[in-house]
């Protein structure tokens, strides 16, 4: 089940990258058209974590067992103010009763439109700082920075989402 709200806090960081990039998948389903949508709204998506880790590392079998795919909805509603999101990311694998390559297409799709270079808010972190987002909306990745002479030691929380989207 996705979760709720992410936490991440800073205890030592990077002089140089490190970041953490945030866009809103919210924002990006309200820049779609009426037909992009109106195409989507229905679909389901396939999220597996062991496809989007083994992409930059090996899986332990044991961990990868116990993270078998889910299927979600690819468009949510919050539940509290009704405004709707796609939710893909790196996660997503593949659309539900589409072709590999059209699913591939439209995933990738997705992410680009919302990831565009003017959308994303970058953190750059310093020791201490704390940030808090809707992981239900909210896509976020760590950019780069040279682990052989920095070091970047942070913690994260996740709250428990209330479900798989199937049930929203």
């Amino acid at each position: 089940m996705p979760s709720y709200v992410s936490i991440l806090h800073a205890y030592e960081t990077p002089a140089e990258g490190g970041e953490t990039e945030f866009v809103s998948q919210r924002a990006a389903y309200e820049r779609l058209s009426l037909a992009q949508r109106t195409e989507i709204d229905d679909l389901h998506v396939l999220h597996d974590y062991v496809f989007s880790r083994t992409k930059t590392a090996p899986v332990d079998d044991k961990h990868a067992a116990s993270l078998p795919p889910i299927e979600q909805k690819l468009v949510r509603t919050n539940p509290r103010n009704g405004r709707r999101n796609y939710y893909v990311g790196s996660h997503a694998r593949s659309i539900l009763g589409w072709s590999g390559i059209d699913s591939r297409q439209l995933i990738d799709e997705l992410n680009d439109f919302a990831t565009q270079p003017e959308h994303r808010w970058s953190q750059v972190w310093q020791p201490g700082d704390t940030v808090f987002w809707d992981n239900r909306c909210i896509l976020h990745r760590g950019m780069g920075y040279d682990a052989n002479r920095f070091r970047r030691y942070m913690r994260q929380t996740r709250v428990r989402g209330t479900g798989p989207t199937l049930e929203e």
